[in-house]
């Protein structure tokens, strides 16, 4: 069954925590933290990808230092049987600009991420794509992603002594230029993060010395945020739900403290503060759509002052999670 829940021992789950934080992490590295042989902790990996719990391994670049910005597209759709709305998916999943996309039930039925230097570039891939299905789009709203922060899964496996890994990145940026051979490493670890040293070597020809080093660089200067996964939460028993958040009376302490509950909620995996009519966005990961509401009523609560009202969409599915 494409989504059936798999019951996944500790061990699995650790593997997963890991990865979770460093998908780059090596089978040895890996094996280590979880406690188990080289040997065992590969076939449990490979179990992992084979059942596609592990969907993909990619990379968090510092796109905004490259001189692009996050738009997304928000739909709501009408008169549209599955097949047509099969050849809208195709359409984004073939189409080079488009960084991510959601499925969704709610207020959106879909919503779809696009880099672009300027608003300029950005309408043209936007036209494209809206001209091609327009009759089929009923509503539509526009978000720029100002500052995107990123948590690890602390609902996978939880250490109370090791600080929650975050990647942030946004607006406040410096821009850089990158040389070829370290926007093509990029590009390669993009599509896959745990590409061998060797392998990246072979493809741009260049020795495995020169990679090894071109990639600490990255990562030193925070070219690379990190490295991630792409999991299917449906075959862990959990749904992905996304809150849009209106602020009233907002100051500068009390987002603070806001991100601060964010950041140690073990459900919250993501923060997009936009440019929208919104002004912020919290992804979960919960068990299911009750646990969210609660847990989302709590922080409304807690939050009263700042938060005028929060609208709600549950993701059904990612067909594509491309951070460059």
């Amino acid at each position: 069954m494409e989504n059936e829940i798999l019951d996944l021992d500790l061990k699995d789950k650790k593997i997963l925590f890991e990865l979770d934080k460093n998908s780059r992490i090596s089978i040895t590295e890996l094996a280590r933290k979880v406690g188990v042989s080289k040997q065992v902790c590969q076939y449990r990996l490979s179990n992992l990808e084979n059942n596609k719990i592990i969907l993909n391994y990619h990379t968090v670049p510092a796109t905004y230092r490259f001189g692009k910005i996050a738009y997304k597209v928000y739909l709501k759709l009408h008169d549209i049987n599955e097949k047509k709305h099969q050849e809208i998916i195709n359409f984004l999943l073939k189409n080079k600009d488009v960084f991510w996309i959601g499925e969704c039930h709610g207020k959106w039925d879909l919503i779809f991420g696009i880099w672009a230097k300027d608003m300029e570039e950005f309408f043209n891939a936007h036209d494209k794509i809206l001209d091609k299905f327009s009759k089929f789009i009923q509503e539509k709203e526009l978000s720029v992603s100002r500052e995107n922060i990123q948590y690890n899964r602390k609902w996978l496996f939880s250490n109370p002594n090791e600080e929650r890994k975050m990647f942030n990145f946004g607006e406040k940026e410096e821009p850089i230029k990158l040389n070829d051979i370290d926007l093509k490493i990029i590009e390669i670890l993009v599509s896959n993060s745990r590409t061998r040293i060797i392998d990246i070597a072979e493809k741009l020809n260049i020795t495995a010395e020169v990679a090894s080093y071109r990639i600490k660089q990255l990562e030193k200067k925070y070219l690379i945020k990190g490295y991630k996964c792409l999991f299917n939460t449906k075959k862990l028993g959990y749904s992905t739900n996304k809150a849009f958040v209106y602020f009233k009376n907002i100051t500068e302490q009390r987002r603070k403290e806001f991100l601060d509950y964010c950041k140690n909620h073990k459900n919250i995996i993501n923060i997009v503060i936009t440019f929208a009519p919104w002004d912020l966005e919290i992804m979960f990961e919960t068990k299911n759509y009750e646990e969210y509401f609660k847990i989302m009523e709590e922080i409304k609560n807690k939050f009263s002052d700042i938060i005028k009202f929060y609208e709600s969409i549950l993701i059904n599915k990612e067909p594509k999670q491309i951070f460059a």
